[in-house]
């Protein structure tokens, strides 16, 4: 008897610790008030229905669109092959407007301009800049966010302030989302879509930085002065079913051109 109500105990031990194993972290950034919900190295961020699931553990994407109930999922190898056809298939259709005798020489400039080079090969694409001087230091400032002590501490990048981000120890959240391993995918989408990637920030300095905790508070500091980007307002440990990470029932996958029309 003793030895089957041992086990039970030990059942429902389990089962609260697996029940309480997600993260609903409710943010303020400069376009409203924002949700992230983290799981098993799984991210869903946005609003309602829509936004975005990052699979941490496969390297995918899935973007969402609510009003017309599509989504599209993948790596950043597709998302860039896709896009690249997407501007392609553009490009040619403007071209139709064209005088033929005029088309060769248009399209290659308009490869060019769309940084494929003529033929993908990259030779119109920009010299990479060389890299960064990054450098992180702990401001020795605190401050209670959302309810956690947070530490202050500012990013240099070239001897100029760039950012300030507030972290602070949460325990069971590293367990959940590896942010070395979401900055790594963030910056790979970014750059499969065509842009810069995330810079400075995918430095061994910050990847080091936002590896000790929570970040709560993000301060960028540009041309126009310092710009919060975000502040986390609450922090509720929940479990999250699996289909929070899925698309919803019913909607369709479509390609990229799919997606952006």
């Amino acid at each position: 008897m003793k030895l089957r109500i041992t086990m039970a105990a030990l059942t429902l031990l389990l089962l609260a610790t697996t029940a309480q194993a997600g993260w609903v972290l409710h943010q303020e950034t400069p376009g409203g008030p924002s949700t992230m919900l983290v799981q098993d190295n799984k991210v869903r961020a946005g609003v309602g229905l829509g936004g975005m699931i990052y699979d941490l553990k496969n390297e995918t994407a899935t973007m969402l669109n609510p009003d017309r109930q599509v989504y599209w999922s993948g790596n950043p190898q597709q998302l860039g092959q896709q896009m690249n056809q997407a501007l392609e298939a553009r490009m040619e259709q403007a071209l139709k407007q064209a005088p033929p005798e005029q088309r060769d020489q248009m399209r290659t400039m308009m490869k060019q301009r769309m940084g494929q080079g003529g033929m993908g090969q990259g030779q119109g694409k920009a010299m990479a800049p060389p890299a960064a001087q990054v450098e992180v230091k702990d401001t020795g400032q605190s401050a209670k966010i959302a309810g956690y002590n947070s530490t202050k501490y500012q990013v240099y990048v070239d001897g100029k302030l760039r950012q300030e981000m507030w972290v602070a120890q949460v325990p069971g959240f590293k367990k959940e989302m590896d942010m070395g391993k979401m900055m790594k995918l963030a910056h790979s989408m970014r750059a499969g879509a065509g842009g810069q990637g995330l810079g400075w920030r995918r430095s061994e300095a910050v990847q080091k930085l936002i590896s000790q905790g929570m970040p709560m508070k993000i301060v960028e500091y540009g041309h126009g002065g310092p710009m919060t980007v975000m502040t986390m307002t609450s922090v509720e440990k929940k479990n999250l079913p699996a289909s929070t990470f899925q698309p919803p029932a019913g909607w369709n996958k479509v390609d990229f051109t799919q997606m952006m029309r």
